[in-house]
């Protein structure tokens, strides 16, 4: 069983344009919460998780989707922080599947 006590190896997050965004990473797992696009801040349901994949989403924000059945979760993080993102989720999470055409 996952010790839920641990410390994140990464904690980002982001206020952008009203919204609120943060990804933790733990060395097991992935803790997500967001409110773009979203009435209120909810948790990304990291149990339904099909892919994930980092995407541009404006000039000054990227989006670290998360793909579940039914929903396309967008936390939003700062350009700055993109690459660190991306290499935490890869170890924990594997591969992003293929960004949108």
């Amino acid at each position: 069983m996952p010790d839920r006590s641990a410390s994140p190896t990464l904690d980002l997050q982001l206020t952008w344009r009203g919204a609120f965004g943060r990804v933790r990473v733990f060395p097991d797992r992935v803790h997500a919460e967001t409110s773009y696009e979203r009435d209120a801040l909810q948790p990304v349901p990291m149990d339904a998780l099909r892919g994930w994949r980092i995407q541009p989403c404006d000039f000054d924000a990227v989006c670290v989707e998360f793909l579940t059945p039914d929903d396309t979760w967008r936390v939003l993080l700062d350009t700055s922080d993109e690459q660190v993102a991306a290499l935490a989720l890869r170890r924990v999470l594997g591969q992003p599947v293929p960004a949108d055409s």
